[in-house]
């Protein structure tokens, strides 16, 4: 295939060459005959001329010669291209050479006898689109009979790929096989193989091979359990098994090639086979309706319960086939199961009988449940409300019982205070003051109590150092300590956690307080412990310790756990305080005793990140709970000293009005008292006496201005800031803040007499260093 196409490359070289050549020969020609008649008219006879002749002479006698040796190259070029051709030729499949323009640059005689009808076409310079366009044309191809434009489509979908091989049936019954080729320089060769032959050995061998399984699936249909009859498209019996004679009840040898459909159905009937009505009509249009063959069952049954299922199927020739299977066990199953099914529904409904009754019942018995609930939800809002009017009670009944307690602390202070008091008397009124000190002491505790139950109190959470808490309560309970011949001692923290600074004060307080109720000997330890983000802070004594039954009752109400021969004062309700006030706070109480050895209690307290907030000064938290404070401590709050005129009283409780300025009177100090704001005004304006030595007063008295809003009016009134007191036994905190912050001194009922002489005393030094000041710098000037 190469050599061909070199050859046909070097013919055209060649022609191309002589074209050249005889062009080349012709101006030659022409030179020469101009020479000739230029010598023809010289007279030069020195020889020029001759020399040019000459020359001209040997030129042509040199184009001769190269075109004689191209005329032998064309004429070997042409011996070669017979042999090629003759070569091709002698080849036993057809052959075809395409240059890369798709058009024939050699074809075969053989390709030329595979396609006579186009031989006109095959011949060098024709396309390919041409030929294949003929082609289908003429029906050379059966393929392409059918359908052209796609046959043509496919052919020159495959003449584009590299290489490629299918099969065709000729239109004159031959088959051949066109193998495709491309070439280096972009062309394509295509063989073409005759393989009739092959073709028709391999049918040979697949009709043997479909006989060979004919045999096998009539010994496959004669074996197998189901009967098989098949009618031909004349309704004739073609082929049968004797299982299908068993099935049908009916004798082997009565069936025959040839039967006819109606003569068999007789011969079913007649031997008991029984179909209703309707199944049978629609066997029967089933097999007269050949284009609408659609699978069919029939069951037949006969006598003893035997039950046959007949599958009509249909097969394309317009024949059909019967399958027969016996489904007597199925048919039995089944109605056995409907019976099951049947029986489960009466029992289902039975029992959907007795359900709805016991639902019904049940429905019942909630209903009742539901009364229960409600009553119990009811009962359980009367006792929460109960409680709640309990702690209500107690609160006001507390505030109520404070006064006229109060009352008589006064009375009993200026009892103390008169000299017309014998002093073998002195013994009893130091008891009836202790008394009264245990009175206070329960009421305000009774106080704080019904505060927490009634949710009166917000804690205030700041950062609370508890080092400084530590130094405190030592210096407060160590004279405690001494006195009982304890040992108190605590450890240096410098941590700092959150809580309430006056409720976490408290819960200690109470708790070291406890401590020194029940230890006669050794040592009270008060330290803190870090667990990872907390703090437990721990308080250890000596003491008898407590039994393990009795750590939870301890910390209700009016509980004291005792041993026996232990005498201690208290009403048992320090560590309720204690419990009510770090569930407030979500901090955590815990005990650990050994009785005979001393008990642990612990109060674990979140710790403060670095960083995370300011400590609480030293009276925070102090608006809830009265902690008296030292007279230095309060002195800084005042803004004015004491003056020279009396002490202006407001009080709206007679009794308690009277008590006070009784205790004042023996204290050598006048007073000036009103139930209300405008009817201190009134006697002031009478007696002409406006500048108060102090004022002192109640939170509620008669009319719409209350204490604290009256000591600012007198103040904005007389233009000076004129100390305050303010006596009350609202314990709230939003009271003792609005105090502190106008600069009033907070006392709660029942007053202590001695604190209010010690602060009074108080204002009066410096009032008296004030006015020495004033003189001596009169003096100098």
């Amino acid at each position: 295939m190469t050599a061909a196409s070199l050859g046909e490359t070097s013919r055209r070289d060649l022609e191309a060459r002589i074209t050249e050549l005889e062009r080349e020969n012709a101006k030659l020609k022409t030179v020469r005959d101009a020479l000739i008649r230029q010598v023809d008219r010289s007279h030069d006879f020195t020889g020029n001329a001759y020399k040019l002749f000459q020359s001209v002479a040997d030129l042509e006698t040199s184009v001769e010669k190269r075109i004689q040796r191209l005329a032998r190259a064309m004429s070997e070029a042409k011996i070669a291209r017979q042999q090629l051709q003759q070569a091709i030729d002698a080849i036993g499949e057809g052959f075809i050479l395409y240059d890369s323009s798709d058009r024939i640059v050699l074809c075969n005689l053989k390709y030329r006898d595979f396609f006579p009808s186009l031989s006109e076409l095959l011949k060098p310079g024709t396309h390919f689109r041409e030929i294949v366009q003929a082609a289908a044309e003429a029906g050379v191809i059966v393929e392409a009979v059918t359908d052209p434009d796609a046959w043509v489509a496919s052919r020159i979908e495959y003449h584009r790929r590299k290489s490629c091989q299918f099969q065709q049936l000729l239109s004159d019954g031959r088959w051949i096989q066109i193998s495709e080729r491309a070439t280096n320089d972009g062309g394509k060769v295509t063989i073409v193989t005759e393989i009739t032959h092959f073709r028709r050995l391999e049918e040979t061998r697949r009709l043997t091979k479909v006989a060979g399984q004919s045999g096998l699936l009539a010994t496959t249909i004669a074996n197998i359990a189901q009967g098989v009859v098949v009618f031909d498209a004349d309704l004739k019996l073609v082929a049968w098994n004797s299982q299908a004679a068993m099935l049908l009840n009916l004798h082997y040898a009565g069936m025959y090639s040839g039967m006819r459909l109606k003569d068999l159905a007789r011969q079913v009937w007649r031997y008991g086979a029984e179909v209703p009505r309707e199944r049978r009509r629609e066997a029967y249009a089933w097999i007269g309706n050949v284009k609408k063959r659609f699978p069919l069952r029939v069951e037949l049954s006969y006598r003893g319960r035997r039950f046959i299922a007949a599958n009509f199927r249909t097969m394309p020739d317009d024949s059909f086939v019967v399958t027969m299977t016996d489904v007597s066990a199925q048919i039995k199953a089944a109605k056995l199961l409907e019976q099951s099914k049947e029986e489960l529904e009466k029992r289902v409904d039975e029992r959907t009988h007795e359900l709805r009754r016991l639902n019904e019942i049940l429905q019942d018995e909630v209903w009742r449940h539901e009364q229960t609930a409600a009553d119990l939800e009811r009962a359980r809002k009367a006792a929460e409300a109960a409680n709640l009017g309990k702690t209500r009670f107690l609160a006001a009944a507390s505030h109520d019982l404070l006064q006229p307690l109060n009352a008589a602390r006064l009375y009993l202070s200026a009892l103390e205070a008169s000299p017309l008091v014998d002093p073998g008397a002195r013994g009893l009124l130091d008891n009836i003051a202790k008394a009264f000190q245990s009175t206070e002491a329960l009421l305000s505790t009774l106080l704080d109590i019904s505060k927490m139950d009634a949710g009166g109190y917000r804690p205030r959470i700041t950062a609370v150092a508890v080092g400084e808490l530590f130094e405190t309560l030592e210096a407060e309970f160590g004279a405690l300590a001494l006195q009982k011949g304890l040992r108190l001692r605590s450890v240096a923290c410098s941590a700092v956690v959150r809580s309430d600074a006056q409720l976490l004060r408290r819960i200690v307080q109470n708790l070291l307080s406890n401590a020194l109720k029940y230890t006669d000997r050794g040592t009270i330890l008060l330290g803190a412990r870090r667990r990872g983000g907390n703090l437990s802070i721990e308080i250890h004594d000596s003491g008898p310790g407590i039994a393990a039954e009795n750590h939870l009752a301890i910390f209700e109400e009016f509980k004291r756990m005792i041993p026996a021969g232990t005498q201690a004062s208290g009403l048992g309700l320090g560590l309720a305080i204690v419990k009510r006030a770090a569930d407030l706070l979500g901090h955590q109480v815990a005990l650990k005793s050994h009785v005979g050895r001393g008990s642990c209690f612990s109060l674990t307290v979140p710790l403060l990140p670095p960083g995370a907030g300011e400590l609480a000064d030293g009276t925070a938290g102090l608006a809830d709970f009265d902690v008296p404070l030292a007279p230095e401590a309060v002195s800084d709050r005042q803004g004015g000293a004491l003056g020279e005129g009396p002490l202006f009283v407001l009080e709206n409780d007679a009794g308690v009005a009277d008590a006070l300025t009784t205790l004042l009177d023996y204290w050598s100090l006048t007073s000036i008292r009103a139930p209300s704001y405008p009817a201190l005004l009134e006697i002031a304006q009478q007696r002409n006496t406006l500048t108060p030595m102090a004022i002192i007063a109640d939170l509620h008295l008669d009319g719409a201005v209350d204490g604290i809003d009256a000591i600012i009016l007198l103040r904005e009134r007389l233009g000076r800031d004129v100390p305050g007191i303010l006596v009350t036994a609202d314990r709230s905190r939003e009271v003792k803040e609005r105090a502190r912050a106008k600069g009033i001194e907070y006392f709660s009922k029942p007053m202590k007499p001695a604190q209010l002489r010690a602060y009074l005393s108080h204002l009066s030094a410096e009032t008296r260093a004030a006015s020495t000041a004033a003189a001596a710098i009169g003096d100098e000037s």
